[in-house]
């Protein structure tokens, strides 16, 4: 979590949650901290972005979130991975009915999504040579070739209690540009964000990899 001094926390912009907005928050970060706990076990690192990403580095929760995204990265070649951790988390109460569905592979990853209880999820399993964990990583693309060595710019956040490996602010705002010039409409909810992630610039927060 990160150390703000009193005033530049309260310039965060937040939008107010309601009840039903704070038991789904604290649903979706069940479910981050079990699959995230899990992935881990099984070799797999997952990075938190979108929302949970701005939020994690803020320390707080600014707004409702309606799903989550959820990076995952392994050398496997396929996202099997992401059917054992689904079949698991259904065992525990909270999550019983959840589907996967496969949106299929892209370019850079492969897209699955996970709904069902009031959660949603869009995973992005990443295929990467060499060991997830380290400090840099090589992207295996859909037609075999790699991508170049680039760094994995990410915090160590806490949120609520739940400590995960997010995106940095930069690497958030970037995304969020990127698609808006792709076309893609952004919402009130991504000013906000914009917003904070700006602040969150400002205020010097440094990108750092998990060990």
């Amino acid at each position: 979590m990160n150390d703000f001094k009193e005033s530049e926390t309260k310039r965060f912009k937040s939008t107010e949650l309601s009840q039903d907005n704070w038991s789904k928050v604290r649903k979706d970060l069940s479910f981050i901290d079990f699959v995230t706990t899990r992935a881990r076990e099984e070799g797999f690192r997952v990075v938190i972005s979108g929302g949970y990403s701005t939020d994690g580095n803020i320390g707080q929760i600014t707004r409702p979130h309606n799903d989550i995204d959820i990076q995952v990265y392994g050398s496997d070649s396929t996202p099997q991975i992401i059917q054992k951790l689904t079949d698991e988390v259904k065992e525990k109460g909270e999550f019983s009915e959840l589907k996967l569905k496969d949106k299929g592979r892209q370019e850079y990853y492969h897209t699955l999504f996970i709904e069902g209880n009031g959660l949603g999820a869009d995973i992005y399993y990443v295929r990467v040579t060499g060991n997830p964990f380290a400090m840099t990583k090589v992207v295996v693309k859909n037609d075999g070739s790699t991508t170049e060595e680039h760094a994995f710019n990410t915090n160590n956040v806490s949120l609520e209690g739940v400590c995960f490996e997010a995106t940095t602010p930069e690497e958030q705002l970037n995304d969020i540009q990127e698609k808006r010039k792709r076309g893609y409409k952004v919402k009130p909810r991504h000013d906000q964000d914009i917003v904070n992630l700006e602040l969150l610039r400002k205020v010097g927060v440094i990108p750092r990899s998990v060990k």
